[in-house]
């Protein structure tokens, strides 16, 4: 009997810890800066294409017009060297920066690069995203892996 106790007591325990950690934790993937949320209300997300391409290959202007129809929000993009946008986008000035990389860019632990879209060799077109927004990255990460998925 004190043993079927006990067991009832754990039992809950368990199950009042477990509504308490799921109470605390926001919808999950969460953007710690509200980007997605952001974007949504704005009607407006700021890409850096870099400025290797003219015009910008397909599948970035697909990848565009797909994150375009998810978030009811028109794309800013402006055109310049990978380096300044890059920065631009960890101190949070863009929301997505469009163009290629190398498969093993030095610039992945800074940022988190989406699926390739069209990968050619060693260089891939990929988007990139500022580290911890992850329902942004999410979305970016759905819409590149359909583009990709679609030139195949």
């Amino acid at each position: 009997m004190a043993g079927q106790r006990s067991a009832a007591v754990m039992n809950r325990f368990f199950l009042l810890a477990t509504a308490l950690l799921v109470a605390g934790c926001d919808a999950i993937p969460s953007d710690p800066d509200g980007t997605l949320d952001r974007v949504r209300g704005e009607r407006l997300f700021r890409v850096g294409l870099i400025a290797s391409h003219t015009p910008p290959p397909d599948g970035a202007g697909n990848l565009l017009q797909r994150l375009s129809r998810a978030t009811g929000a028109k794309a800013a993009v402006e055109r310049g060297p990978a380096e300044a946008l890059l920065t631009r986008l960890e101190e949070g000035d863009l929301d997505l920066v469009l163009g290629e990389f190398a498969e093993q860019s030095p610039w992945a632990a800074q940022v988190t690069l989406s699926d390739p879209i069209l990968a050619n060799g060693p260089i891939v077109l990929a988007a990139a995203a500022r580290n911890g927004e992850n329902a942004w990255i999410a979305l970016i990460h759905r819409e590149a892996r359909a583009v990709a998925s679609a030139a195949e």
